[in-house]
């Protein structure tokens, strides 16, 4: 495998400018990575449940619960219980999320600036689909070999 295509799927360099960029952000707001994850993942999905959280971005179901009890406490979510089955509780974003959401979505735009930078549109979406493709792939292959 090529060295260059390695670092992009181990994702080790984005994590590093990632965390670089996002420094200020958990350390003005006293949160973790995780937590500032889960806020993007409710502000941008439809989905809204901890185990969305969990299949959507693969963060084990204990950090999640720990996460979701701090941002519960900081007031940045409330959870509301589903209907039909009680267990399942959907996560919102109160008011007092915005500002840290906003924040957010500032440094990811600015992050994909970073990152696509001299990448012409007819390359994002190449990219774009080659990526579904290979996420697809290694979800089949895990689910394949949770299956064993």
């Amino acid at each position: 495998m090529n060295t260059e295509f390695e670092t992009l799927l181990y994702g080790q360099q984005f994590k590093k400018l990632y965390e670089r960029m996002s420094n200020l952000i958990t350390a003005k707001y006293g949160l973790h990575r995780i937590e500032i994850e889960i806020l993007l993942f409710l502000k941008q999905e439809e989905r809204d449940t901890a185990r969305d959280i969990a299949e959507m971005k693969y963060f084990s179901k204990a950090h999640i619960s720990h996460a979701i009890e701090h941002l519960t406490e900081c007031g940045y979510l409330t959870g509301t219980p589903d209907a039909q089955d009680r267990r399942c509780v959907h996560l919102r974003l109160t008011g007092e999320a915005q500002p840290v959401c906003e924040e957010l979505s500032r440094l990811r735009d600015g992050l994909m600036e970073i990152i696509y930078r001299g990448i012409t549109e007819e390359e994002k979406q190449v990219m774009r689909r080659v990526a579904r493709k290979i996420a697809c792939n290694m979800d089949e292959q895990l689910t394949m070999m949770e299956k064993e």
